[in-house]
């Protein structure tokens, strides 16, 4: 059953007349319930949100920030004419949408995430940070990295919205001041101007660069040292950076995308095992499959049936 209410007690209705989720052409589908399974607001602002898998087109007032809460793979997002791209999300990973744009979001499966509205009086009590810059100013283009504090305090957000006693406003307002100051450091322009994170993480440019080539490498032998070098950093401070930033290790990471690059042949071609693990950056098939049963609970072949099965069911 769908679930969609107020944390404050208003009717939910009154949702679509507000900042957060106003729809492109207007419309949310036929109802709410077409794209949410499940939502919690509070004052129009903040939204703790079940997603049904699928794509959705929106466009909202303000900046919207939006927080997973749990890894998803092959997340889609979307602005037309401008870019796009999919990639595989880990929890805490941050998406900040500017004011007025229309966007695209494919939920893979059923996803949840906390939605955010700013605006620019949450910026009041920054200015030691911001130099006086409105979020036009520090966040000028849709921007998208993992951020493990920001999940922490998504998911405070998320038990205040869905406890079972009226919301707390102070509490609320301390979360997102905190929330802002993440945002600001992390992710905005200044950031990028400074080419490096206040809590010690990678750049903006940094970031996108080296995820850029470990999807590129990722079959390759890559040391800690190596992808360092391309950053030119030490090895110690890039292991560190790397983590604050994605909120895993470079080598967890690198064995994402060979788990999913050996998935997605298991599931689309006839290629022998031996082949698909040395493709993925295996060192061998058993390899392979021991961190398929660890990673994913499923072995090479449980996918390879899986495909058959399917193929069958098609013909």
């Amino acid at each position: 059953m769908n679930n969609l209410f107020t944390a404050n007690g208003e009717d939910h209705a009154a949702i679509s007349q507000g900042i957060l989720f106003r729809e492109a052409d207007g419309q949310l589908n036929s109802s709410f319930s077409d794209t949410f399974k499940n939502l919690v607001h509070y004052n129009n602002q903040i939204a703790y949100i079940v997603s049904h898998s699928g794509k959705f087109s929106c466009e909202h007032n303000h900046y919207v920030v939006i927080i997973t809460l749990a890894a998803i793979k092959d997340l889609h997002w979307s602005l037309p004419g401008k870019f796009g791209e999919s990639f595989d999300a880990p929890a805490g990973s941050v998406l900040i949408i500017p004011q007025g744009a229309e966007y695209v979001m494919s939920w893979p499966i059923e996803t949840d995430y906390i939605q955010i509205a700013l605006d620019d009086g949450l910026l009041g009590d920054l200015q030691d940070i911001t130099g006086g810059l409105s979020l036009k100013e520090l966040f000028p283009h849709p921007t998208r990295l993992p951020n493990p504090k920001a999940l922490l305090i998504a998911n405070l957000l998320r038990a205040e919205l869905l406890k079972n006693a009226p919301v707390s406003a102070g509490y609320i307002k301390a979360l997102l001041s905190v929330l802002m100051v993440q945002l600001v450091q992390n992710h905005s322009f200044l950031r990028a101007g400074s080419g490096r994170q206040e809590s010690g993480g990678l750049s903006y440019q940094a970031s996108r660069r080296i995820e850029a080539y470990l999807r590129e490498n990722y079959m390759r032998k890559l040391s800690i040292s190596k992808m360092a070098d391309i950053l030119g950093v030490s090895g110690g401070h890039f292991l560190t950076s790397f983590r604050e930033s994605f909120g895993q290790t470079p080598h967890q990471f690198l064995l994402m995308l060979r788990l999913n690059a050996a998935e997605e042949m298991l599931l689309g071609s006839d290629i022998c095992l031996a082949e698909i693990a040395d493709r993925a950056g295996f060192s061998s098939q058993s390899h392979m499959t021991t961190a398929l049963k660890k990673c994913r609970m499923v072995t090479p072949g449980e996918l390879r049936r899986k495909r058959l099965s399917a193929v069958k069911t098609h013909k």
